[in-house]
């Protein structure tokens, strides 16, 4: 049976970005949110709540979005969740040593439509 309800996580700093996205997410019944405040408690809500798909911010205290990748890819419980890279810096510059791409890109401002369309995209690719 397919499943009614996917968790998206949101890995941000910014408060303001982590109430916006929560409205917008809101309009669509079958997403449920959740969020961190930065890399470290980002990786360990990952863990803990598994979620379908994380929207991770770039530019983070501590840790950065990068770091904060490698580290969700190394883990084996958290490997295989798709992460969404969210930025204001465009375009989205690797380090040289990355082992990770994201699995989709979108610039801040964050424009609905696309958030919507690369959420469902993900959700439907790993669902088939």
């Amino acid at each position: 049976m397919a499943k009614t309800h996917y968790s998206i996580l949101y890995i941000e700093d910014n408060e303001a970005n982590r109430q916006l996205i929560q409205l917008i997410l809101q309009r669509k019944k079958y997403l449920k949110y959740s969020s961190a405040v930065d890399g470290e408690s980002g990786i360990k809500k990952a863990i803990a709540l598994l979620p379908d798909i994380i929207l991770l911010d770039i530019s983070l205290p501590g840790i950065n979005g990068h770091e904060v990748l490698t580290r969700l890819k190394q883990e084996p419980l958290t490997t295989d969740i798709p992460v969404i890279a969210i930025s204001g810096s465009f375009p989205l510059v690797y380090p040289d040593d990355a082992d990770f791409l994201f699995d989709n890109f979108l610039a801040k401002p964050i424009k609905i439509a696309l958030l919507f369309e690369a959420i469902d995209a993900l959700i439907a690719l790993h669902t088939n």
